[in-house]
């Protein structure tokens, strides 16, 4: 393993912002750290970085103990680089010298620094732009030099902490579909931080949900996405449609909503009361056409609201119980009007009352 972290925690005065955290990264493994503003995403990469002192525990690299109780090893001696959400290049250096500063630190001869150069401004395509100073760039190229700068000493494990949060929405797509394959081809070790689910999903092998300085849940996207381990995780995967029910009796996979029998995926089977949960994705929902006969899972709704989102229109609608619920339709429905739509099991998540506390 490149990185164990071992019961890490941190507090700020009374306050503890990380609780007692264990996991590993393998090598070659890309780990993203997922989960709102707060949460202590920055603080556990900052502590692994050597730059935050850790309260508690130990955190080993390579093999080597670098922080426990009386022993501390600074980031400098640390294998490891980070990329930062600002990018922090040197404003009075060049691309090229940026790109070497680490490597004169560590005392590279000219001839390492040449190859690694041409290398990476190949990889990362910086050709042409060497000699230009940050300010002559624009947002995506400061941010390729500020990864080809902390890919340029070869570390054993790279830290990325929101890297790509300051950019537009179209260069945050391009980007981070580039990095994914960059951080693919060149196989480093990658603990990565970021607030965006879709972000994590296009570099991660694996997530950890972190809320409140605790994981929730740590494992594939996969395996995230197609059951969430609570609501609270459900939600940030997307399935934003919450509403209350009831379990159904004889230990079925099923809950009673709305007077109606929905089947769907149920995580929590320990409990002691008839109450539930569920969390049901959007993007799963369909309306039945008139002519058609619904065939399960199925809920009578009224339209309440229509948003016209470009290539589809935002259906908000309400269940005879009165709870909102949100869906897509290929077109306009009439407000007012009522309707029957179905709810895809696979992205149906019922939890039990049991469960409610990791909500």
């Amino acid at each position: 393993m490149i990185l164990k972290v071992k019961g890490v925690s941190k507090s700020f005065g009374s306050q503890q912002v990380l609780k007692p955290i264990t996991f590993e990264v393998g090598e070659g493994e890309r780990i993203c750290i997922l989960g709102p503003s707060g949460c202590g995403k920055s603080t556990l990469l900052q502590m692994i970085a050597g730059l935050q002192r850790i309260d508690a525990g130990e955190v080993e690299m390579a093999g080597v103990t670098v922080e426990r109780r009386g022993h501390y090893i600074p980031p400098e001696n640390r294998p490891i680089n980070m990329v930062f959400q600002d990018y922090a290049l040197w404003p009075h250096m060049n691309v090229k010298q940026n790109m070497e500063y680490g490597m004169k630190r560590r005392k590279l001869n000219g001839h390492d620094r040449a190859r690694t150069l041409d290398r990476l401004q190949s990889l990362l395509k910086l050709e042409g732009l060497l000699d230009r100073l940050p300010a002559q760039l624009s947002g995506g190229q400061q941010q390729r030099v500020g990864i080809a700068r902390a890919l340029a000493t070869e570390p054993k494990l790279l830290l990325m902490d929101e890297p790509l949060s300051n950019l537009d929405v179209k260069l945050r797509t391009d980007m981070r579909g580039e990095l994914a394959r960059l951080l693919g081809e060149l196989s480093i070790a990658t603990l990565y931080v970021t607030h965006d689910r879709m972000e994590a999903f296009t570099v991660a092998d694996r997530i950890m949900i972190l809320r409140n300085g605790a994981i929730d849940q740590f494992g594939e996207p996969r395996e995230l996405f197609e059951r969430p381990a609570s609501p609270w995780v459900a939600q940030l995967m997307g399935y934003h449609n919450r509403l209350e029910a009831k379990l159904s009796p004889n230990g079925q996979t099923a809950a009673i909503l709305s007077g109606s029998l929905i089947g769907g995926k149920l995580i929590d089977t320990n409990h002691g009361d008839d109450g539930a949960i569920v969390m049901i994705h959007p993007e799963s929902i369909e309306i039945c056409s008139d002519e058609a006969t619904p065939e399960g899972n199925s809920l009578k709704v009224t339209v309440l609201q229509t948003v016209y989102e470009g290539t589809r229109w935002r259906i908000i609608a309400e269940t005879t119980d009165r709870q909102p619920i949100h869906l897509f339709h290929h077109c306009s429905v009439e407000a007012g009007s009522e309707r029957r739509i179905r709810v895809s099991p696979e992205q149906t998540m019922i939890y039990a009352e049991s469960s409610m506390l990791a909500t």
